[in-house]
């Protein structure tokens, strides 16, 4: 309760009801200014300045009727009608201008005179109706000395007012100025109050809450008094025992963080640097003074950073020609050979943080990488030139055996004395071309690898190539039982390739569809020009291949059934041969098989132009 009676609240409330009293005072004041300035208004303006004016307007009027009947007088007689309306109009509005001042004029002489003049215009209307002239002229002259002495009686009563309004504005002045004087006397001892009971206080607890933020934790804090200034002062002394507490417990924490950090620092296999915004060494564990052993006595805090990487630098392989990439990474060999990897980044005080790897071994197997790479694409150049050149040292004779054996078969020196020898001869003769086909595949294949294989491309219609290669199968299927279908030649296939290698793609494809498919099953050919592209699908009905299958098969010599009883004969070069050939047309092919299911093969070749043709090397 003494509280409430004290506090600030209740000292500002009533320094607040002390000043709202005043601006009341003074806003009563301001109405009645505002009042009588409005009063001012009416005197000065509204009172005899309007009068003054319609009286005026209103002589004017009954002038411009006098012209008007002068007019009258000389006109002729067609145009005296226009003259007499008009007369009629100033009349109506000389009545409008003659009420308003009437209005205007609250003074009795004025509205006399304004009475006196309304009948003398009445009867000089009806003077002129009958045209009295002598009484017209008698008339203006009572008239317009009516006007003069209703003008001079407004110019006197405005006058007056002038004067009246000048006293009562003095009168005002005096009555604001005191007023304002007296407020601004009240309003500066509320001031002074407020100031010497809040204001003090408060700015007495500020200095000791900036001495305390600025951390002078001994700082007095004075006594306070029974308002908010004195519990906000008994508060502070209670928060600043508090925040000693916490500041010591906070050290020993920072302490105890610190000498973690620094033992795990120093356990790290990692040479870890830290360096300061100013550019000098904050930390540095042993392991990076292991790293660099000649130089461990420069490796400590208080070490400017650039000297001890040039240091470091000329500890390296290449003699110190090596950078670091600060927010990236760079690797250093040293001179004894080992490989370190430095990783650099900023810190969120500016300053920087590096870390140094031992990377030796990754830098040892990359190298042992490097070699067998080098040796398994040496190996493989050695494959592809053994097999080049075994097929060609093999084709000389064989084109021999097969010649000797087509003569022999062909019996052209003569009959044979044995029918076994002709069969032999024959075997002879299959075998030879066979063999001769397997070697072709593999030539080519080499060639594909080593980029030699040539094309003799020209614009050419696919489906001659199809009709030739169908009806090569086509006895073929019907000597296995197949079922063989060819759709979609109808219309122009156009493309740019080279017809033989052409013939040979789906020769290898169609060959293995017969190979492949059981007696009873169906082999296909369908064609379609799709606007852009010519699409070939060849299908068949056999056994099939998984996913798993097709991998395989998609790799030169390899087999799906590589066992030595296997059923289906064959080198395992078809697909990737064809494979081959398709990428020199710009082509690509697609294949959809699962086992039992059949195989269904989508060759997509670009149209006429589009194709990229490869050259000879």
């Amino acid at each position: 309760m003494n509280l409430a009676r004290h506090s600030i609240g209740a000292r500002i409330f009533s320094a607040f009801i002390a000043m709202s009293v005043m601006i009341g005072v003074l806003g009563v004041l301001g109405y009645v200014i505002v009042s009588a300035a409005g009063n001012i208004a009416m005197t000065t303006y509204d009172g005899p300045v309007q009068a003054i004016n319609y009286a005026g307007r209103a002589q004017h009027d009954f002038t411009e009727m006098q012209l008007a009947e002068n007019r009258f007088e000389q006109a002729a007689l067609k145009d005296r009608p226009a003259i007499t309306d008009q007369i009629a109009d100033l009349y109506a509005t000389f009545n409008g201008d003659l009420d308003v001042a009437a209005e205007r004029s609250p003074e009795a002489d004025e509205q006399k005179m304004i009475a006196a003049i309304r009948p003398l215009v009445k009867r000089w209307r009806e003077a002129r109706s009958q045209g009295d002239l002598a009484q017209l002229a008698q008339l203006d002259t009572a008239i317009d000395g009516k006007f003069d002495l209703l003008l001079e009686y407004n110019t006197d009563h405005g006058f007056i007012g002038r004067r009246q309004t000048n006293t009562n504005i003095n009168n005002y002045k005096y009555a604001v100025g005191g007023v304002t004087a007296l407020a601004l006397a009240l309003a500066g001892l509320i001031t002074w109050l407020l100031r010497s009971r809040i204001v003090r206080p408060l700015t007495a607890a500020a200095r000791v809450a900036d001495r305390i933020a600025k951390g002078d934790m001994q700082t007095p804090i004075p006594a306070g008094g029974v308002d908010e200034t004195g519990v906000l002062l008994k508060s502070m002394t209670v928060m600043q025992d508090n925040i000693r507490q916490m500041m010591a417990r906070e050290t020993a924490l920072r302490r105890s963080a610190e000498n973690r950090l620094s033992d795990a620092l120093e356990t790290s296999t990692e040479g870890v640097m830290l360096v300061a915004p100013e550019g000098e060494i904050v930390l540095a564990n042993s392991s990076l003074r292991r790293f660099f052993p000649e130089l461990a006595a420069l490796l400590v805090p208080g070490t400017q950073f650039e000297a001890a990487m040039a240091d470091m630098r000329s500890q390296l392989m290449d003699g110190g020609q090596a950078g670091l990439d600060i927010g990236g990474h760079a690797e250093w060999q040293l001179a004894c050979g080992r490989w370190l990897r430095l990783t650099g980044s900023a810190t969120s005080e500016g300053g920087t943080i590096l870390f140094f790897s031992d990377f030796t071994i990754i830098k040892e197997r990359e190298e042992s990488y490097r070699k067998a790479k080098q040796e398994a694409e040496a190996a493989n150049a050695a494959k592809t030139r053994f097999l080049a050149n075994m097929s060609h040292e093999l084709r000389t004779p064989l084109n021999a055996i097969i010649g000797f054996s087509e003569i022999i078969s062909g019996e052209l020196f003569g009959k044979l004395g044995n029918e076994k020898y002709l069969d032999y001869s024959g075997d002879i003769l299959r075998s030879g071309r066979h063999l001769l086909a397997v070697i072709n595949d593999v030539l080519d294949l080499v060639k594909s690898e080593s980029g030699r294989m040539s094309l003799n491309s020209r614009d050419l219609d696919m489906r001659e190539v199809l009709e030739d290669c169908a009806a090569m199968i086509g006895e073929q299927c019907r000597q296995e039982g197949l079922k063989f279908t060819v759709s979609g030649l109808e219309q122009a296939l156009a493309v740019t390739g080279d017809p033989a290698k052409l013939r040979q793609i789906f020769l290898n494809l169609l060959s293995n569809a017969v190979k492949f498919t059981e007696r009873g099953g169906a082999v296909s050919i369908a064609a379609q020009d799709t606007g852009g592209q010519v699409r070939v699908l060849v299908a068949d009905t056999g056994i099939g291949m998984s996913a798993e299958d097709v991998a395989v098969a998609m790799q030169p010599f390899g087999q799906v059934d590589n066992r030595l009883e296997r059923r289906y004969e064959g080198t395992g070069l078809g697909l990737p041969l064809t494979k081959a050939l398709l990428e020199l047309h710009d082509a690509h092919m697609t294949i959809e098989s699962e086992r039992g299911g059949g195989t269904r093969i989508t060759l997509v070749f670009p149209k006429t132009g589009t194709a990229v043709l490869a050259e000879a090397v």
